[in-house]
């Protein structure tokens, strides 16, 4: 019982991660009308898709260096039909302590989502259990445990017929939690804007790139700067590599709430940079980058 008291805290990090998956998705593939690359990635692909949709193409992220699948559909039938499919999916009807330990679900009126470890059929016991969280725990590799598998799933409003958009979200191959997590002031996994700066000690929280795609974004935590001391450093540093600031008027600053933002285009590229300050004295600066397809 120790190890699976153990693998909790780590599971819910693995919960955060699909969470920046989430966000990244909405930043990255907001466009229906974007062209994508087609990947089919291990058994993830065929398990997570929703019986009868209409097929639809695997995609790749890149998230803080680690491979995630992941595909839209809409299908006809219920928020609650779909949710159940995949709780029943993750854990089955007679579920084991391991499997309710392992998935996690919510569901509100109009949306809902499912989260877990998929530990495939083969027969376990709590020495295969204790192994695979030591495994784990000496290399952060969370494919030691298991595939992780996420659902998100949301109602659509104004369809003739009942459907529901579902977002599924798999993990085949190994990747290291350890890594993709930042430690301490260093830098989480993943890469920076190319051609575009950051300023000196900040440090690197998520990094998201769709593989074959050029856009993506990236996150960063900026100690002792404001949003406007990092936008007039953005002016600056764009201006002076080429890029040109968009603006209706010179040195025009852009603030909504809380959020300061700068955009700026270099040829078929474009970067927007987004400041917002917290109670602690740092700031979460986003930078995005997109080219058209």
């Amino acid at each position: 019982m120790k190890y699976v008291g153990r693998i909790v805290p780590w599971f819910r990090l693995g919960l955060f991660l699909l969470a920046l998956v989430a966000v990244a998705l909405a930043a990255l593939f907001g466009s229906a009308q974007a062209e994508f690359p087609r990947f089919l990635r291990g058994h993830g692909a065929e398990t997570m898709s929703y019986p009868g949709a209409p097929p639809e193409p695997a995609r790749l992220l890149r998230l803080n260096g680690g491979l995630f699948s992941f595909r839209t559909q809409t299908v006809e039938a219920s928020l609650d039909e779909v949710v159940l499919h995949y709780q029943l999916l993750c854990s089955g009807r007679h579920a084991g302590l391991f499997e309710r330990l392992s998935t996690q679900s919510a569901r509100g009126k109009d949306a809902g989502h499912v989260v877990c470890l998929d530990m495939g059929d083969a027969p376990r016991d709590l020495r295969s259990l204790a192994n695979g969280f030591v495994r784990f725990s000496e290399t952060g590799d969370i494919g030691a445990l298991g595939g992780l598998r996420y659902m998100r799933a949301r109602r659509v409003s104004g369809a003739p017929v009942e459907q529901t958009l579902v977002l599924t979200v798999w993990a085949d191959s190994p990747f290291n939690l350890f890594q993709m997590l930042p430690a301490d002031d260093a830098d989480a996994g993943g890469s920076d804007v190319p051609a575009v700066p950051r300023p000196r000690s900040s440090q690197r929280l998520l990094s998201a790139w769709e593989a074959g795609s050029p856009s993506g974004f990236v996150v960063y935590r900026v100690p002792n700067q404001s949003g406007a001391d990092l936008v007039s450093f953005y002016r600056d540093e764009l201006s002076a590599s080429g890029w040109t600031i968009i603006e209706r008027h010179p040195s025009e600053s852009i603030a909504i709430d809380d959020v300061r933002m700068i955009s700026a285009e270099r040829g078929k590229r474009m970067v927007t940079v987004l400041t917002r300050s917290t109670d602690a004295s740092d700031t979460v600066l986003s930078i995005l980058i997109s080219e058209p397809s």
